[in-house]
């Protein structure tokens, strides 16, 4: 039993349970004169300053969800090599004249297909036309003088089937900048920073002077006009540029202090990499699951006949013609959209996993750096223990993102409503909502993940303890560091932007279109792509799904010419992996912070003394950062019946 002096009440008897808040620098004593873990807070209201990385410490949690997401990887490999092992390539090309036409595995259905057509004639994108190098050559004689490789109908993955080299060697160099930028930013985080600004502006200066050189004014203009803005936007935010160095720094510091880690990372981001190819191959080949069918379309005419005898009598006449076309089986479309799905859950599920292994080595290396434990270790938590936990995390993630983003999908579609203009304000506030409901969620999985990690609790009691802890040091329970995350974001983002752009060019050259900037005249469907892949790529994993409805799109409307549209578009689903790629790595330095953010409330909420701590300086510098005030000795004497000593705190140096 704990007592104390009372001061001007009835004394009272606390259970041994029962621990009161003790102010800073007090300790509370008890009557044989020992003093109890000195805390800030009830001790059932936060954790020990410790990671319980031990094996006989942890305990599987949330076990069903890891056996759900289990059976989701299981699912979605087998079908999507399942499409893999089905598909059988549509077309084939003459390697003299570069025609493409029916390839022989499906030249007799085809060829059946064509005898037997309903009705006679030829429509204007028949199989028919295609099926032999001589027919296919006639046909585009007779067409369009393009020499375009691309044909009705194609689409852009058509192009990744004829061109993969295209986007294997740009995903592969985007994913070798993005861990050499990790790498350098860890030894020269400060000079990175501002390296990466430099970068920036020197990228468009470089397009501003090709293009001039090309004679493409306007997207020279465009070019100088982004990198004044960068200028001006650096010579704005210089203080936060300076801070975000600094705390960009003390995260590097961690990462040299724990250089196992960072090759223990590199096997997860290549399982990214090979999950962002997998998902690519399964949706490519997807195309290449067809079957050969024949399909009517009738057209109605009508005419007026002036015989004399029924002056001004109209007959309808109907027009019909057969054509044979390539149409995909039921099961492959439910396939693509279950692949949609458990892709999306796949990239939250490594986004939550390197944060796991994260919170399990800094964390440690923060607490008790005499006692960490390795990177196999921390992976192997990560893959058992901690598999159900990490499940749900980005399940509600999953959740959180498609919500967020069919928001954003009825505003893309209210954009052709003539009442656009009345409902837009609705629209952007449903949008707004979604973004901040998607962040709200993400923050709280985020640091409800890393208090499992450090104490082996399940996901629900997890998130109600963190989020009474944040919420005693910062507004609202939630924090982010804004100055490192803009920072590193946009740096990703012009890196991804010159992956882009380097991809469409490649994709002109490859398929003989003119569509780029300089080989193209026509500035305002330049513009359309440059604003579309902008919103895209600063959205990558929204984009791709973006770029697959489009696509799917445009790539049945008769009147568009694929040679007008594939490249770019193609060009912009390339951009979004690199994107993709380039966050995935740079969030270890997110993650890093935001694990240390955590622990710096839990050192708070443990009495912890860190006044010569330089990480908890610059957390003060955060906004939303509250400061816990010390509490009044005597209420807390009269609240609790102690008597309160002066007594040195724990440090943490």
């Amino acid at each position: 039993m704990v007592k104390g002096k009372n001061y001007g009440g009835s004394s009272e008897e606390h259970g041994a349970g029962s621990i009161p808040v003790v102010a800073a620098g007090y300790a509370v004593v008890n009557e044989n004169g020992e003093e109890p873990a000195r805390t800030l807070v009830a001790a059932s209201e936060t954790v020990p300053a410790k990671v319980s990385w031990e094996p006989e410490n942890r305990t599987f949690h949330d076990k069903w969800w890891g056996v759900l997401y289990v059976l989701a990887v299981i699912t979605y490999l087998s079908t999507g090599f399942f499409l893999v092992a089905k598909a059988e390539s549509r077309y084939q090309r003459d390697p003299v004249t570069d025609v493409r036409f029916v390839s022989n595995q499906f030249y007799n259905d085809v060829n059946t297909c064509c005898i037997n057509k309903r009705y006679p004639g030829e429509f204007e994108y028949d199989l028919c036309v295609e099926l032999d190098s001589d027919t296919a050559n006639q046909r585009r004689l007779e067409g369009s003088n393009s020499t375009s490789r691309y044909e009705q109908g194609d689409g852009i993955f058509d192009a990744f089937i004829e061109a993969p080299e295209i986007v294997s060697i740009l995903s592969i160099t985007a994913l070798v900048l993005a861990l050499s930028w990790v790498v350098l930013l860890r030894f020269f985080a400060t000079p990175i920073v501002f390296a990466t600004e430099f970068l920036k502006v020197s990228f468009f200066i470089y397009l501003c002077v090709a293009a001039s050189m090309e004679g493409a004014t306007g997207s020279a203009i465009i070019a100088i006009l982004i990198a004044i803005g960068i200028v001006a936007w650096d010579v704005w935010t210089y203080k936060k540029l300076i801070f975000a160095g600094k705390i960009m720094s003390h995260s590097a510091v961690a990462f040299k202090e724990n250089p196992s880690m960072f090759f223990g990372f590199i096997p997860i981001c290549v399982l990214y990499g090979l999950n962002a190819f997998l998902f690519v191959l399964f949706f490519s080949k997807s195309f290449d699951n067809v079957e050969v069918v024949a399909s009517d379309v009738c057209y109605s005419s009508s005419s007026f006949m002036n015989d004399g005898f029924n002056e001004g009598g109209e007959t309808v006449e109907e027009e019909c013609s057969s054509y044979c076309e390539f149409q995909s089986p039921a099961y492959a479309t439910r396939i693509i959209i279950f692949t949609c799905l458990a892709y999306l859950w796949s990239i939250l599920f490594f986004n939550t996993m390197r944060l796991s292994v994260i919170a399990n080595v800094i964390g440690s290396w923060h607490f008790h750096p005499d006692s960490k434990p390795g990177v196999i270790r921390s992976v192997i938590n990560t893959c058992t223990t901690s598999l159900g936990t990490i499940s749900v995390s980005s399940l509600i993630s999953t959740i959180a993102d498609k919500l967020n983003r069919m928001f954003l999908e009825s505003v893309w579609k209210s954009c052709c409503n003539p009442c656009f203009i009345v409902t837009m304000p609705a629209y952007l506030l449903l949008c707004i909502c979604g973004s901040c409901i998607k962040m709200l969620i993400l923050m709280l999985t985020k640091f409800a993940l890393i208090l499992h990690v450090f104490t082996g609790q399940a996901f629900v009691p997890s998130a109600k303890k963190v989020f009474k802890i944040m919420k005693r040091h910062f507004k609202g329970g939630f924090v982010t560091e804004y100055a490192a995350t803009s920072v590193l974001n946009l740096g990703s983002y012009v890196f991804s932007i010159a992956i882009f752009l380097i991809a469409w060019v490649w994709f002109d050259k490859a398929f003989k279109t003119s569509t780029f900037p300089g080989a193209s005249e026509d500035m305002f469907i330049i513009i359309i792509w440059s604003i579309f892949a902008l919103f895209n790529l600063w959205y990558p994993v929204l984009g791709l799904y973006i770029i697959i409805l489009v696509n799917r799109w445009m790539a049945k409307d008769s009147d568009l010419d694929p040679e007008t549209w594939v490249s770019p578009l193609a060009a912009i689903f390339v951009g979004c992996i690199a994107m993709m790629f380039f966050t995935y790595i740079a969030s270890v330095f997110l993650d890093t912070i935001n694990v240390l953010f955590l622990c710096f409330a839990i050192d708070k909420d443990n009495n912890v003394d860190m006044t010569q701590d330089e990480f908890a300086k610059l957390v003060e510098e955060v906004p939303g950062y509250v400061k816990a005030s010390n509490v009044d000795q005597e209420s807390l004497v009269v609240a609790h019946g102690v008597e309160l000593v002066p007594s040195e705190r724990m440090s943490r140096k």
